[in-house]
């Protein structure tokens, strides 16, 4: 009995050593790590959210030496960066490198140098599958869509209100070959010109497979079908 009870006290060392509760101290033990000075302020004028989820979400921050921090996290999509929120309901803006992941709500997310002169240098990316060959993941973003034409009054009912600015999804897959990333169209046409994949084995798949380059199952069946072969 004092052996299963020694057991047991040792295995509740080793988590509570592995899996830390997430704070500005602790992160900063852990490396890989940068606090942001300042927050983003948004116009509260602007409709939808720059945010993945506006609600904080509990999720880890997991680091190569395999240290582990749980606590509630947001994604910023337009400043690109992760958001904190202590105990003390203080929120504090972190960025992370390359060789640290974040889990939410089940979901992978990881900063990736994307290096394009289109989507940017960086971006978080959401890990939908990694294989040796090839892999998918998807970049949520958000844009602003501005009205396009300002309400004009009138004069006898009163109205003509102006409608609000608005964040929009503006998200997208990749897919990653070695360090290069390619945006997936949304049309077949658009795939072949691409030049990654072989036709011929391409029209094979779409034709067993009922390919949809909207659906990420069957991107993530492509990513498959084509990393083996």
């Amino acid at each position: 009995m004092k052996k299963i009870i020694f057991f047991i006290f040792l295995i509740n060392i080793i988590n509570a050593q592995n899996f830390t509760e997430l704070t500005e101290q602790n992160l900063f033990r852990g490396g890989n790590v940068f606090l942001i000075d300042k927050m983003n302020s948004y116009d509260l004028d602007i409709d939808g959210t720059p945010y993945l989820n506006p609600d904080f979400d509990k999720g880890q921050i997991k680091f190569e030496n395999g240290n582990t921090y749980s606590g509630e996290i947001r994604i910023d999509l337009v400043a690109q960066n992760f958001q904190i929120k202590g105990k003390n309901g203080k929120i504090t803006p972190i960025e992370v490198n390359d060789k640290v992941k974040i889990e939410i709500n089940g979901n992978q997310y990881k900063l990736h140098a994307i290096n394009s002169t289109e989507y940017g240098e960086i971006g978080i990316l959401r890990e939908c599958i990694e294989l040796e060959n090839i892999s998918l993941h998807y970049f949520p973003r958000k844009k602003l869509q501005k009205p396009i034409e300002a309400g004009i009054s009138a004069p006898t009912s009163g109205y003509g209100k102006t409608d609000n600015p608005e964040w929009k999804d503006d998200g997208f897959y990749f897919f990653q070959i070695n360090s290069k990333y390619l945006r997936v169209p949304t049309k077949y046409k658009k795939l072949l010109e691409l030049n990654i994949f072989d036709e011929e084995k391409l029209k094979t798949f779409r034709k067993k497979n009922k390919l949809d380059l909207k659906k990420e199952d069957k991107l993530i069946e492509l990513v498959k079908y084509f990393n083996d072969n």
